[in-house]
């Protein structure tokens, strides 16, 4: 007869317990699960009539490992690694069955097992280092004893999935189709041909010289890492070799409970959790998606065929318009060669010069020219063939939706969706409703984006530049304010890309174009409150033609190999004679940048133009360079702490108050003793922001 804690149930195959994982929808080891689990495997110790047991998830799928939220505290007893030590000493035989996904601490409970079976396609991964966290439940010591350092390496510091097929040596069997059923048979195999437990295993250690040379490439390899984790994660594997299991334990939960509290896992584990999050809008009500079965894509350039691509990469058939026949033999063309040049599966795809055929399709995305008048005008010629029901999005992050929603006979149903470049790679999609856009039109493009396409859909404002683009503009305010202050341009930068983004400030505008930095700013300037000051430096600059470094000169003087050069005349070219040098504190740098873009993201907050921070998080961290472990520009100013930072606003808005001026939301934030993750609740819970 079966039993069940709510969280665990057990189930007799004859002599062999099974135990399932039901904690729905990704079988988290929570700390109730986890007490349940331990009180299942005492119980099965202690009944003399089970000769062993299996260890397996309901659902489809073993466990995706740890809750997030856990991270934020002590661990509730028993600890993951309390669990694993548990299941791995129960004094008889368990076989854990996988299937779906095992990842994380789910996986660690899996090599703790006796053996291990897997179904098919099933994918296994030690995702922690995504989470700046190295394995904290013992697999830096189990896994390379079961495979050595070099499977073991590549598994933990790539933090990807990978088919279980293709580490054998972890499994019995990596292919049954029944994983509990094999399981059971190997279960009772190994009650009467016992095996040593993985603590005792030494399969990976076969070749100690080849393991110590493993060593030592990797720690090479991640020397400069700026997450402290990934060291630690060598030198916890290579401990599994040179030390005695519990002392290399013991390593592993010192640089595990040192890496919790690291700046760099907090970062990393609250863009995860935005990410998650971001998902959730005003309008993503339960029952308000609909389904969208086929996609029209207005255009033929790399824009549009990489939208394309992206779709029918989803499963999802697309119907792709172009105005003429030459125009769609080249966008064939560029569909077959593909936006990565790897082939595009053209089986769901259909060019078409008859606006009439996009009558099929749910969705269609406009992806044309950023010129309004035109804009209009597909929009209202969209509005003749597409059907009643279909949702029209045009693909600028750059103009506002109402006057291109104006122009259809469904304004109701028209939005923006932003995929950010390159369209192939870039996981960011923003989704920009206008004023009359119906939020069952939001909540249909969301799901999609989040479910079928499997990317990051972040809502924005109504357009008039994407949500990384205010953040960038008053970075390089911030960055054209201290040149003006006579700080040296090459120390600015070099500040910048110490602290994370690799190409500093002006040197990424060099290699972006000063002339097009310039051109998008100036439409992006018609914006309310959009930050500018740095277009006059632009305007200087390419009158002088200097456009960057396609041209040689920008900021920087570029050579024939591409490298950049300060130039000793930039500040009295920019700011007259007279400009003197200023040295200037690291720290101050990079609080100067990092305060005027909180400030920015505060001051989008206000005005409706982002959702929540986190939401602002996201999208620099995957529509920019900001490193994802800095956790983005609203994070970065929480830890620094809010009253830091408002202090250095203040300080700094004496000089530069249209930039600096702090928005109200510092204030009334360091008043109430929180900071901007106060403002990241979801639903009917999430605030407005304050002051």
């Amino acid at each position: 007869m079966g039993q069940s804690s709510g969280t665990v149930q057990i189930d007799r195959r004859g002599d062999i317990a099974v135990v399932s994982l039901d904690n729905p929808p990704a079988n988290l080891l929570s700390a109730p699960l986890r007490a349940a689990l331990l009180d299942a495997l005492d119980g099965i110790a202690a009944d003399d009539s089970l000769h062993g047991a299996v260890i397996c998830g309901k659902g489809g799928l073993f466990s995706h490992g740890l809750d997030l939220k856990e991270l934020d505290a002590p661990f509730q007893a028993p600890t993951p690694r309390d669990l694993a030590d548990r299941l791995e000493m129960l004094g008889k035989p368990v076989v854990a069955a996988l299937m779906g996904m095992a990842t994380g601490a789910g996986l660690e409970l899996a090599l703790a097992a006796t053996a291990r079976v897997a179904h098919p396609g099933t994918r296994i991964a030690m995702a922690d280092l995504g989470l700046g966290l190295p394995p904290g439940a013992g697999g830096t010591q189990r896994l390379p004893r079961l495979i050595g350092a070099k499977a073991a390496l590549a598994l933990v510091l790539s933090a990807r999935p990978v088919a279980a097929s293709e580490i054998p040596a972890l499994f019995d069997d990596a292919a049954a189709t029944d994983p509990v059923a094999a399981a059971v048979a190997l279960a009772k195999d190994l009650s009467e041909t016992p095996r040593p437990p993985t603590r005792a295993r030494r399969d990976g250690f076969g070749d100690p010289a080849g393991y110590q040379a493993e060593i030592s490439r990797r720690r090479k390899e991640v020397t400069a890492s700026p997450v402290p984790a990934t060291r630690d994660v060598v030198a916890a594997v290579e401990a599994a070799l040179l030390l005695p299991f519990e002392a290399g334990l013991a390593l592993e939960e010192q640089v595990f409970g040192d890496a919790v509290v690291s700046s760099q896992s907090r970062a990393l584990r609250h863009v995860t959790r935005a990410e998650r999050r971001a998902v959730n809008m005003p309008e993503t009500q339960p029952g308000a998606a609909r389904r969208v079965e086929t996609v029209g894509v207005v255009g033929g350039g790399p824009t549009a065929c990489g939208i394309a691509s992206v779709c029918l990469a989803a499963g999802l058939p697309v119907i792709q318009f172009e105005r003429t026949d030459d125009a769609l033999a080249k966008t064939r063309e560029r569909m077959t060669r593909g936006s990565d040049g790897a082939p595009v599966n053209l089986a769901g795809w259909q060019g078409t010069t008859s606006l009439g055929d996009l009558s099929q399709a749910d969705l269609i995305v406009e992806a044309v020219a950023d010129l309004l008048h035109t804009k209009e005008q597909v929009f209202a010629a969209l509005s003749e063939v597409a059907s009643d029901d279909a949702i029209l999005a045009t693909q600028s992050g750059l103009l506002p939706i109402d006057p291109i929603a104006a122009a259809a006979a469904r304004p109701d149903h028209v939005l923006g969706l932003h995929f950010h470049a390159p369209v192939g790679a870039s996981r960011l999609i923003e989704v920009i409703p206008g004023k009359q856009t119906d939020p069952k039109a939001v909540a249909t493009v969301a799901a999609l984006v989040r479910g079928k396409l499997g990317r990051i859909a972040v809502r924005a404002g109504t357009g008039g530049g994407t949500l990384p683009e205010r953040i960038n503009a008053a970075a390089r305010d911030a960055g054209l304010s201290m040149l003006g202050m006579g700080v040296p341009i090459e120390r600015i930068d070099r500040v910048m890309a110490e602290w994370g983004v690799p190409q500093g400030i002006f040197r990424q505008i060099d290699m972006i174009g000063c002339d097009i930095v310039l051109t998008r700013g100036r439409l992006l300037a018609r914006a309310a409150g959009f930050p500018t000051a740095h277009l006059d430096a632009l305007v200087r600059l390419v009158e002088a033609g200097r456009k960057g470094r396609a041209s040689g000169q920008g900021f920087y003087l570029w050579d024939g190999a591409g490298h950049a050069h300060a130039d000793d005349m930039l500040g009295e070219m920019l700011f007259g004679a007279g400009a003197d040098r200023m040295a200037m504190s690291e720290d101050e740098i990079r609080l100067r940048v990092i305060s005027a873009m909180a400030n920015e993201g505060a001051r989008m907050l206000r005005a409706g133009f982002a959702l929540r921070p986190s939401d602002i998080d996201v999208a620099c961290v995957l529509g920019t360079q900001f490193p994802r472990w800095r956790g983005g520009p609203m994070k970065a100013a929480d830890q620094l702490g809010l009253f830091d930072v408002q202090r250095a606003l203040t300080r700094f808005a004496v000089d530069w108050p249209e930039l600096y001026s702090p928005d109200p939301a510092f204030a009334a934030l360091v008043k109430n003793g929180e900071d901007f993750d106060a403002l990241n609740k979801v639903g009917k819970n999430r605030r407005p922001i304050p002051g």
